[in-house]
């Protein structure tokens, strides 16, 4: 099936109150995974690229994959690049066949935020290619464990999303997806979070353009629920897709007895444990069977 853009998507997402997923994926592996279990459970999916898996030749390597995966599914599949910081990096994807992108301006001021992100609907929107932009500011908490661990959201108050300032931005930048912050945070908790649900409605009732939850991994399934229910239409993943891979295959490293075994045998298990993550997803966001 041919490559889309968000709009479509995420508008039915909305109309029908389920979330649309993006999966961000590094590698061949994950880009199946994703793209091949979303075919199965007939559900539209987002493919969201990370600056570090494409820099340099990276780029051409993951993009040819991606192409591949989508051109033999016969579901819907955006091509998205995810948390671009400059206009050379949303240029480069736009050239490369990329059908949705993401600027975030997040810690940026407001103003600077509305300037940047207009400019990046200025490149995109004349190729067809969609724009979301993050107001307030989800954290980075993408490091995995220990010092560099997620603490919880105590002092995350003041990077939440503003109701009263949704209209203004989404008018002044003209974006289609607007991701919000209401209490998650990229990476691993060690606290769940607690999400602002009445934020998040006040949010949905302002919002022109259909809205985005970054940091989705880890977060309660009710929370999730919840969320979806009072208007987030895409929801993005990752970690919880490393922690299936990575867990299934230090199980299988520390039980081999030959340390000559081929890779496309060790992998059986880590990547069957990572389709079951993507498939949980899928089924708990309510887009199975909506394409």
């Amino acid at each position: 099936m041919p490559l889309v853009n968000m709009k479509e998507m995420l508008e039915d997402a909305r109309k029908h109150k389920y979330a649309v997923p993006m999966f961000d994926v590094s590698d061949h592996a994950m880009i199946r995974a994703a793209v091949e279990v979303a075919d199965d459970e007939k559900s539209p999916v987002i493919l969201g690229a990370l600056e570090p898996d494409i820099a340099g030749d990276g780029l051409d390597y993951w993009i040819a994959c991606a192409k591949m995966a989508a051109g033999n599914a016969k579901v819907p599949v955006c091509i998205h690049l995810d948390h671009a910081t400059t206009l050379a990096q949303i240029e480069r994807v736009i050239a490369k066949g990329f059908t949705s992108v993401m600027l975030d301006a997040s810690a940026e001021d407001f103003t600077e935020n509305v300037k940047r992100s207009a400019e990046a609907v200025g490149i995109a929107k004349s190729k067809g290619v969609t724009v979301e932009a993050e107001l307030g500011h989800v954290g980075d908490g993408i490091a995995g464990s220990g010092e560099n661990a997620v603490t919880g959201h105590e002092d995350a108050a003041d990077t939440l999303t503003e109701p009263a300032k949704v209209r203004e931005f989404v008018e002044k930048t003209g974006v289609d997806a607007l991701a919000v912050a209401i209490g998650t945070t990229h990476g691993v908790y060690v606290k769940a979070p607690v999400l602002d649900i009445e934020r998040m409605k006040e949010i949905n009732r302002i919002s022109p353009v259909p809205l985005v939850l970054h940091g989705g991994s880890g977060t309660p399934e009710d929370q999730l629920k919840n969320a979806i229910a009072n208007g987030i239409c895409k929801i993005n993943i990752y970690s919880e897709l490393l922690n299936a891979w990575n867990s299934s295959m230090k199980d299988v490293l520390n039980g081999l007895k030959n340390m000559s075994t081929w890779p496309s045998v060790i992998r059986i298990k880590p990547d069957a444990a990572l389709r079951e993550a993507v498939r949980g997803k899928i089924r708990l966001f309510g887009s199975n069977g909506k394409a």
